[in-house]
C-alpha cells in the first residue's frame, strides 16, 4: 500500500493522505479518519478567476445560509483544497462560525509543492493525488465523494467556475450525482444555467439536461429556494 497519512508543515494542523492508484480509493476514509456512509457535499467551480466582490458574495451566503445546515447535518464536504474562489469562501465562513464539520481538499501534490501558500488553512483534511496540471485531481475528489457518501446522500454544488467546472459537472452525474448549479454566480455555473432556456447543443450541456440531475438556482437573489434545493438532497427520506 502506497498510501500515507499524516500531517506535514505545508497542511498545518490538517491531516493529510497521499493517494497513487484508484483501487486506494476505498482506503481513503479510514487514512483521514473519517466514516463513509456520511453525507457528502461537492463543493466545485471558480478559484483564481473569481473577483473578490464575487467572492465576498458567495462568503456571505456561505455564513449566512449554507454552513449552518451543514453542521447540523454533519455534512462532510469536499472541494480542490486552495486558498482562492469558493474554497476559500467555504474555509473562510467555517472558521468565523466555528463549525466543525470535515472539510476535505483534494489537489494535485506537485502543484502544490510547486507553489507555497497554495492551502487554504481553515480545511481539516487534504487528499494528494498525483498529476501535473489542474484538473488532474477531478477524477480523485469525485471518487473520494462517492466513497464517503456510500448510501448517503450527496449533492455537487457548481458556484461561477471555469473548464475544469465542466468536467465536475459531467462526472457527476456519470456516479448519478445530483448537482445544482448557482445561476448569477458567473462562467461556467451561467452558461449551464442559460443552457436549460437557450437548448444549447453543446454536447456537454446536453448530457446535463438528459441525466435529469442537474438544477440551477439563484443564492443571492434567492438565497431560500436555492437551500430548499439543498435541503431536499440531503433530508428526504
Amino acid at each position: 500500500m502506497d498510501s500515507s497519512t499524516g500531517t506535514e508543515p505545508f497542511s498545518g494542523q490538517a491531516t493529510f493522505a497521499r493517494i497513487f492508484r484508484p483501487e486506494e480509493l476505498g482506503t481513503l476514509p479510514g487514512l483521514l479518519g473519517l466514516k463513509s456512509d456520511r453525507p457528502t457535499l461537492v463543493l466545485v467551480g471558480g478559484a483564481g478567476g473569481m473577483s473578490e466582490e464575487l467572492t465576498g458574495q458567495v462568503q456571505a451566503f456561505f455564513e449566512h445560509h449554507l454552513v449552518s445546515f451543514l453542521e447540523s447535518h454533519g455534512i462532510v464536504t469536499i472541494d480542490g483544497g486552495t486558498n482562492a474562489g469558493v474554497m476559500q469562501a467555504i474555509g473562510a465562513s467555517r472558521a468565523h462560525l466555528n463549525a466543525s464539520f470535515p472539510l476535505v481538499g483534494v489537489l494535485v501534490e506537485a502543484l502544490v509543492r510547486q507553489t507555497p501558500g497554495i492551502l487554504q488553512k481553515d480545511h481539516t483534511h487534504f487528499v494528494l493525488t498525483p498529476g501535473s496540471n489542474w484538473g488532474d485531481e477531478v477524477p480523485w475528489l469525485g471518487g473520494l465523494a462517492s466513497i464517503l457518501a456510500g448510501n448517503a446522500p450527496a449533492l455537487t454544488l457548481l458556484v461561477n467556475g471555469g473548464e475544469i467546472a465542466w468536467q465536475d459537472a459531467v462526472l457527476s452525474v456519470e456516479a448519478r450525482r445530483p448537482v445544482l448549479v448557482a445561476d448569477g454566480s458567473g462562467r461556467t455555473a451561467d452558461t449551464i444555467s442559460q443552457g436549460f432556456t437557450s437548448g444549447s447543443l453543446d454536447p456537454r450541456m446536453v448530457k446535463l439536461i438528459r441525466s435529469g440531475l442537474v438544477s440551477v438556482a439563484n443564492p443571492f437573489t434567492q438565497p431560500e429556494q436555492f437551500m430548499r434545493r439543498i435541503e431536499a438532497v440531503f433530508t428526504s427520506s
